[in-house]
């Protein structure tokens, strides 16, 4: 018996030892309104309730080359609207990533930066307030971060307009360093600070990876 708990045990080490794990925490109702003034983007704390996309937590792990991002939200996730995007970036140090998105039925993940070439589909990810998917790293030694971000439009077709935004962890947000009430005037020609941009991106590499996906077969 004392060999056999000394076998398990090495087993328990060698499965441990092997995985790579990490989370982020983040509060509730913390959730951003974000509004176009023809300027620029107005943020403010949001005191309504959008549990659907309030994170609660994001986290990835790591066994052999398989990576699993998983991040969970104070409510159930809107699995049947476009106007909702769950989003997650599996980062690594030289600030190239992995991109995770979902969005009415249709997901993927997309390589960028080093991983650029990568794609893969998402099937069925959402489970209650959980969005969970696996994939291939093309380095599992690599030093990785991960980040996510949820946004709620209140119409898919103006970009620019009214939206709800959600970040884990916070210090990711456009908000972060405008404060409440202040204005990010930024208009979208870069990716900084720029949530409507952001969409389009999402779903450009969204139609593309489908493309992609559908040659490769």
């Amino acid at each position: 018996m004392k060999k056999y708990l000394l076998l398990v045990g090495a087993v328990v080490f060698l499965v441990v030892s092997s995985m790579s794990v990490s989370a982020v925490s983040d509060g509730t109702n913390d959730v951003w309104h974000q509004s176009w003034t023809g300027t620029g983007y107005a943020w403010e704390a949001y005191s309504g309730s959008k549990p659907n996309i309030d994170i609660t937590d994001v986290s990835y792990s790591i066994q052999g080359t398989t990576a699993t991002v998983t991040m969970t939200t104070s409510a159930d996730m809107t699995t049947n609207s476009e106007n909702v995007v769950y989003t997650a970036h599996l980062k690594s140090s030289d600030d190239s990533y992995y991109m995770l998105f979902y969005s009415n039925g249709q997901g993927a993940i997309m390589g960028m930066g080093n991983f650029q070439g990568y794609a893969s589909q998402i099937e069925n990810p959402i489970s209650g307030n959980t969005f969970s998917a696996s994939f291939e790293v093309s380095d599992p030694n690599l030093d990785y971060t991960v980040v996510a971000f949820n946004v709620e439009h209140s119409d898919i077709d103006n970009d620019q307009g009214e939206a709800w935004w959600d970040y884990a962890p916070n210090s990711e947000a456009p908000y972060y360093s405008a404060g409440a009430g202040e204005e990010d005037t930024d208009t979208g020609n870069d990716d900084s600070g720029t949530p409507g941009f952001e969409l389009l991106v999402l779903l450009a590499a969204l139609g593309i990876s489908f493309i992609i996906l559908r040659r490769k077969r």
